[in-house]
């Protein structure tokens, strides 16, 4: 049996459903919002109930692949999924990527959200 593990247990909240479910929630409401359709009117359009429009935009449901699909179809948006690993700059200049959640002590330091 290998000594590496690949359960969540390492990464604790790295990939938190309610956080992915607040950051799908601030996105729907800004794309809609943009668009001057009400919850009634996109859903409507896409095909979706009203509540269901509202519970996403509230971050009270994580929507599936299925229905982020439809929303970004609804807005004529091509859905992309990514696997970020984080880079950053040290003072002598040197960039480099890496895992998230790696455990090296020298390199711990603040992660600011992105759009």
């Amino acid at each position: 049996m290998s000594s590496e593990s690949h359960s969540s247990e390492t990464q604790p909240g790295l990939n938190d459903s309610a956080a992915i479910a607040a950051q799908c929630a601030r996105r729907l409401f800004e794309l809609r919002r943009h668009s001057g359709e009400t919850q009634k009117q996109f859903a409507k359009r896409v095909r979706m109930t009203e509540s269901m429009i509202s519970r996403l935009e509230r971050g009270d449901h994580v929507p599936s692949l299925a229905t982020l699909c439809r929303i970004a179809d609804g807005f004529g948006r091509r859905l992309e999924i990514v696997f970020h690993e984080h880079e950053h700059d040290h003072a002598d200049g040197t960039r480099h990527s890496h895992a998230h959640g790696h455990d090296d002590a020298d390199h711990q330091h603040q992660h600011k959200e992105t759009d």
